[in-house]
Parts: structure tokens; C-alpha cells; sequence
């Protein structure tokens, strides 16, 4: 099994939704409550409220059985040593992009924790492989989907 690495923060946030949608699919549950409510009207064959509750509670389990999957086997970002001489995950990297003479941050992260830290991007992003393995100093030339961009690596550190 694959392991799934993220912040703390990523897996505070998953594990509240897994418990939301688990607590709202349970007997006595909201979804529940919407499924018994809709039943109460009659003929179920022609009840599009009854439909619409029990596609909710499917989509919602379904929500769950993703979200135990991502949540499995999971190593914490923070929990880890953080090798910040070289481009990995769990750095925050400052670059110097090359055709156009600014800096610009990138801190590199699991696809979990894009909303929560400025300027993530996902580990497996085409940009993140580029950069990973690099070092102060190094230059490197990164295909994007806007074509070939070129950096020099100003500074690593862990991510904040």
C-alpha cells in the first residue's frame, strides 16, 4: 500500500469531513432523517425527494470510503526530518525564474494541502518533479504546460 504523506492540518481537515459524513449517514443520522421524511409522502416509485436522499447517502458513502482510503497509511509532514539541502518534499523552495527576473515561492506539499498553504503545489505535480532533487544554486529548466520555463534555485527550507 502507498503511502500518503500530508500535513497535519490536511489530516485534521479529512478526518473532520470523514466524521461529518459518517455522522450525517448513520441511523438517526441528517441523511437518514431526509430518507425517512421522504418516504413519509407515499408511493416511492414517483417521490423524487426520496430519490434524491438515497443518491445523497450513496454519494456520501462513497465520499467516505475515499476519504478512509487517503486517509490510510498516512505519514505527517510536520512528524518528519526535513533534508533542506536538497529540493523534497516538505520544503518551501525560493526561486529565481529566469525569463522574467522575479522570485516566486513554491512550497511542495501532497495535493491534500494545496488549500490550506500559500503557493503549494502538489509533490507530483510537473512542476514539483522538476524541482525535486535540485539544489541552491542549480539551474533548471521545467516543462510546463505553458511551455519551458528556467529557474535558479535561490533557497530551500521547510515548508511554514
Amino acid at each position: 500500500m502507498e503511502t500518503n504523506y500530508m500535513t497535519r492540518r490536511a489530516w485534521d481537515a479529512l478526518n473532520k469531513k470523514l466524521q461529518e459524513n459518517l455522522d450525517a449517514i448513520k441511523p438517526g443520522g441528517k441523511i437518514a432523517q431526509e430518507i425517512g421524511t421522504a418516504a413519509s409522502h407515499g408511493d416511492l416509485s414517483e417521490n423524487a425527494e426520496w430519490e434524491a436522499a438515497i443518491q445523497k447517502k450513496d454519494m456520501l458513502g462513497n465520499e467516505v470510503k475515499n476519504l478512509r482510503q487517503r486517509l490510510s497509511n498516512v505519514k505527517i509532514i510536520d512528524d518528519l526530518e526535513i533534508d533542506v539541502s536538497r529540493i523534497s518534499l516538505g520544503t518551501k523552495v525560493t526561486l529565481y525564474d529566469l525569463d522574467t527576473d522575479e522570485e516566486v515561492m513554491y512550497q511542495i506539499l501532497s495535493g491534500d494541502d494545496a488549500e490550506f498553504y500559500q503557493n503549494a503545489i502538489s509533490a507530483k505535480s510537473p512542476m514539483a518533479r522538476g524541482l525535486i532533487g535540485r539544489e541552491e544554486g542549480d539551474e533548471v529548466k521545467i516543462k510546463v504546460p505553458a511551455g519551458v520555463k528556467s529557474f535558479e534555485v535561490i533557497k530551500i527550507e521547510r515548508f511554514s
